[in-house]
């Protein structure tokens, strides 16, 4: 398949290769999810908000007028919405001789049928037809039915309902999960399935189908939503946009639930970073001053990647996400800048610097432990206490281990890996020049002979050494066996000298979260520096 629209979506966003590398690595993973907006519905001739508030206030000769000096008047949509409800309601309360309980129903049934009219006036009756005109509505129902869940902040059922025909008409399970709605957040995830839960209540168009009891329209439905957010809806959702990546459509970040899921996202999982497809019409509306302006301020505001996309970017982009693996490889790979599909990066540094709490906050990558497997008991010697046999343990162990790293290293697929600790990491703590040979010769002959070592960028992440003796000491080791801070200064400066890193960051300066914050966004927005570890072994032979 061509991508002729995505040459001038890349221009525009230099990074979106990388980020089409990094939302396919989660959706492989499943860890990727969809939240959808009006936006998504606007092209079915579905009303915007503020259109559907004025085909509301059509119920009352007078409120159209009434609505324009109330929204002029600065009043949000919310708040218009509560008002032309209370018109709605004084309209029809004493409409018929009924109890006031049954009153209450017929009006709140009343309610959700005149905005179930004035949502799909314009629709067209049949699916098929607004899946034709749609630019790409095809294409997000596919992608859909990849992923687990899809948080849909809107009442009409256009998407599932175009999944939900495709899976009538005998779209088997080699397209895509099977489908289940709802607007209460489900308690666990089922295999094979895609469930499309509507945070703000349904309002299905097929008059047999459910509605929910309970539309988040006006402001005071809004009120009671926020003030059930310690619950276990907004437990759900937090731990969703925490444990997995989102992927923003149709969205203008207007909605306070969800600018406050992404903002928790931001303080409890720095590492983590959700995308946002954000719709423009004409770049000349969007000169790169403005674009830069809204990307900065999504980024630090909610670790929100924006990605400014046109219609027929959008269709073409999600079509790159649904190739299989090679397809996907020898797409990506022909795109500027980056020409690749797979990043590597070792994080380097003394011990106790901070590397292993890196990797852990990390985990919306792919991480590679320090080891494979647990280490022999020799390994946690003293080194005054590690004789000819001990050091041979330890050394057909660390061989063993790097040769199965770097073969897990070579094997790794599109997105992004980080390992703890990289292969040369041995001649920081190989005393003398005959060792360093030695440990050289068995790289050549144990580890790389079948592969070179795989090429990635060093994170560098150091600490003072007086921070690591205390540091050491903190996690148990008695004061006399904590290390000298002259070692730890002596090791931070043969790792340096091994693999002269670009990128250094002190975790003495920075948290674990600012630190881990600041490696995501180097690796998902920088340029890729990898560096050839297979050469620097010659150096030391």
């Amino acid at each position: 398949m061509k991508f002729d629209k995505l040459a001038t979506a890349i221009a525009r966003n230099p990074r979106l290769p990388r980020f089409a590398c990094h939302l396919y690595q989660r959706l492989k993973s499943n860890r990727l999810n969809l939240v959808t907006g009006a936006g998504i519905s606007v092209d079915a001739k579905v009303p915007a908000w503020k259109e559907l508030l004025r085909r509301l206030a059509e119920i009352d000769d007078k409120l159209p007028e009434h609505l324009r000096i109330h929204e002029g008047a600065g009043l949000q949509p919310e708040y218009l919405g509560q008002i032309i409800y209370h018109r709605y309601n004084r309209a029809y309360a004493h409409s018929d001789d009924v109890t006031p309980d049954i009153r209450s129903a017929q009006i709140e049934y009343s309610w959700g049928d005149a905005i179930h009219r004035a949502i799909y006036r314009d629709v067209a009756t049949d699916i098929s037809d607004v899946i034709v005109n749609h630019p790409y509505l095809q294409q997000l129902r596919d992608l859909s039915r990849r992923v687990s869940l899809v948080i849909n902040f809107n009442f009409d059922d256009l998407l599932s309902h175009a999944i939900g025909e495709q899976i009538k008409e005998g779209g088997s399970s080699l397209l895509g999960n099977s489908l289940s709605v709802t607007w209460q957040p489900p308690l666990t995830d089922r295999p094979g399935n895609t469930t499309v839960y509507h945070v703000n209540g349904i309002l299905p168009r097929v008059d047999l189908k459910k509605r929910s009891p309970q539309l988040i329209f006006t402001e005071d439905s809004f009120a009671d939503a926020r003030a059930r957010s310690p619950g276990v809806n907004a437990e759900y959702l937090f731990l969703r946009f925490v444990q997995n990546t989102m992927l923003l459509i149709g969205h203008s970040l207007a909605d306070t639930s969800l600018k406050s899921y992404l903002r928790q996202n931001r303080d409890k999982s720095p590492a983590n970073h959700h995308y946002m497809v954000h719709w423009i019409d004409d770049d000349n509306d969007y000169p790169s001053h403005r674009r830069d302006d809204i990307f900065d301020a999504n980024l630090n505001l909610y670790n929100l990647i924006t990605i400014f996309l046109r219609s027929e970017e959008i269709r073409e982009f999600f079509c790159l996400l649904l190739l299989d693996d090679r397809q996907f490889r020898e797409a990506v790979e022909t795109f500027e800048p980056d020409r690749r599909s797979v990043y590597h990066y070792y994080i380097v540094g003394p011990v106790a610097a901070g590397k292993s709490t890196l990797l852990e906050h990390l985990r919306c990558f792919d991480t590679l432990e320090e080891w494979t497997r647990p280490p022999p008991k020799e390994m946690y010697l003293a080194s005054d206490k590690i004789g000819e046999a001990e050091q041979r343990v330890i050394d057909r162990f660390l061989n063993e281990e790097l040769k199965e790293k770097n073969i897990r290293m070579h094997a790794a697929g599109v997105g992004f890996h980080f390992m703890d600790r990289a292969p040369l990491d041995l001649y920081a703590f190989t005393p003398t020049q005959e060792e360093e040979k030695r440990k050289s010769r068995e790289l050549r002959e144990l580890v790389t002979r079948s592969k070179p070592l795989q090429q990635g960028e060093v994170l560098f992440v150091h600490a003072e050494p007086s921070t690591i003796v205390k540091r050491n000491m903190s996690r148990g080791r008695h004061p006399d066996k904590a290390g000298k801070e002259s070692y730890f200064l002596k090791q931070t400066s043969k790792l340096k000298e091994v693999y002269s890193p670009s990128f250094v960051v002190s975790t003495d300066e920075l948290n674990a979260s600012e630190t881990a914050r600041k490696v995501a966004r180097y690796a998902l927005l920088e340029e890729y520096a990898p560096t050839d570890l297979q050469s620097i072994i010659s150096r030391y032979e």
